[in-house]
């Protein structure tokens, strides 16, 4: 789980360095476009090595970015190989994003 936190913590690394939302209002789509893909890809990965100690969380991902993935023949079990890079295809479309959990308030 170390390794899973360490990559979701560079993936909020690359927004703060990439600035998504400059590439945005700056017109540098093609930019724009490698780094929200690399996000998605990343966020895959993540979700797909979660999921067996987060199963509803990892689906709630598998949700927001309109990812499905046959399971049949497979015991309804991810393996180490379907985390693989580029499983999301080029101009793939995400759905709407929402918080996968409840923030929490400090008092």
């Amino acid at each position: 789980l170390i390794g899973i936190c360490e990559l979701a913590s560079r993936c909020n690394e690359v927004i703060e360095v990439t600035a998504p939302w400059r590439l945005a209002k700056g017109g540098f789509q093609g930019e724009l476009d490698v780094v929200v893909y690399q996000l998605c890809e990343a966020l895959r990965v993540i979700a797909i090595l979660v999921s067996p100690v987060l199963p509803r969380a990892a689906h709630r991902i598998f949700d927001q970015l309109n990812w499905k993935m046959d399971l049949s023949g497979k015991e309804e079990r991810f393996s180490l190989a379907d985390a693989k890079w580029g499983g999301l295809a080029d101009g793939h479309v995400v759905g709407k994003p929402v918080p996968l959990f409840p923030r929490i308030e400090a008092d």
